[in-house]
């Protein structure tokens, strides 16, 4: 029944509530909370997704960001359609539905996956099962359709039934238009994982950028799937020169940011790498180069998200040394 009204465009008729906030672009939202003792990353960031209040926010005329359930979630209107960007988690995917079609009056008809991961996918069941065409990078149709492991956060996700899965898939760049919008859809190479995309939309001047950048928390560097510290910061370099001071750069997780705060965040990662590469040089082990705390003139900032500090040295130090399919 969810299904049918979907496509009607009678939203508003789901029994669920809808808790949707308007904040204005730039407006900071709640913080991530830390993990826990014997909490995994990804119990922290489950526990924070099924709980906070789905928010939306303008980014100009016709384009919204939703946040709340999971990764970020943005929003392209044209006269007849909405093309949407990411999918949230499973267990919100009607309530998500229901407060895009709230803003933009259109039905969701396709949706672009920035990467694989759970928080990003969880509604593509819902949408797929709907009709909505789903697109990405090529990889992500792989790693949807098998189990993965990410190392040291705790994801253990797939096998993804063939509904979620996307049907229109690409290599290395994809164009797509949406009424007066053309977004430019590239994947630079492995950097989070290995099938990640940058969607550009223009005239708007937003950037889209997933999980290469959460704002302001260290990343997850999802090893298994091909991620590492030399492609994300190789794929950050790509985008700031693809962007100007006045680009809306919409984050995997966050508040909308600017290329300021990009730079700042790839300048960061930078010198996170150099720090634990003289640590390798000279010989030290994970755990003694964990104790050094090469993050510790950055934590306060972006020390806060669900990756702490040690979990992020952790997966630097595994990037750089090679060790990709250490502890999990």
């Amino acid at each position: 029944m969810k299904h049918i009204l979907h496509k009607l465009g009678l939203a508003f008729a789901s029994i669920q509530p809808i808790v949707l906030v308007l904040v204005t672009t730039g407006a900071v939202m709640t913080v991530a909370g830390q993990v826990g003792a014997g909490e995994t990353v990804i119990q922290k960031a489950t526990e924070q997704f099924e709980n906070n209040p789905l928010k939306v926010t303008s980014l100009g005329k016709g384009l919204f960001m939703f946040s709340g359930d999971g990764g970020n979630v943005t929003a392209i209107v044209d006269d007849g359609s909405t093309l949407i960007i990411d999918s949230g988690v499973d267990s919100r995917a009607t309530e998500l539905n229901d407060a895009i079609f709230k803003a933009t009056l259109r039905p969701v008809t396709r949706l672009v996956n920035t990467h694989w991961h759970f928080d990003h996918t969880g509604g593509n069941v819902f949408l797929g099962s709907s009709g909505v065409t789903i697109i990405a990078q090529e990889n992500v149709k792989k790693q949807l359709f098998s189990v993965q492991d990410v190392p040291f956060v705790g994801l253990r996700d797939g096998h993804y039934p063939s509904q979620a899965l996307p049907t229109v898939t690409y290599s290395k760049s994809m164009v797509l238009h949406q009424g007066p919008q053309q977004l430019t859809l590239v994947n630079y190479g492995p950097a989070h994982t290995d099938g990640d995309t940058i969607i550009y939309i223009a005239p708007a001047n937003v950037a889209v950028v997933g999980d290469i950048f959460s704002n302001p928390f260290y990343p997850i560097i999802d090893l298994a799937s091909g991620g590492s510290i030399d492609g994300m910061i190789y794929f950050l370099d790509r985008v700031l020169a693809q962007t100007d001071g006045q680009t809306k750069i919409v984050p995997g997780h966050g508040p909308v940011a600017t290329r300021a705060d990009l730079q700042e965040y790839r300048d960061i990662l930078v010198q996170v790498r150099q720090r634990i590469q003289v640590l390798i040089g000279a010989g030290k082990t994970m755990d003694e180069v964990v104790a050094a705390a090469p993050t510790k003139d950055f934590d306060a900032k972006w020390g806060s998200g669900y990756v702490t500090p040690d979990v992020f040295t952790k997966m630097v130090f595994s990037s750089l040394a090679g060790t990709s399919t250490a502890s999990r």
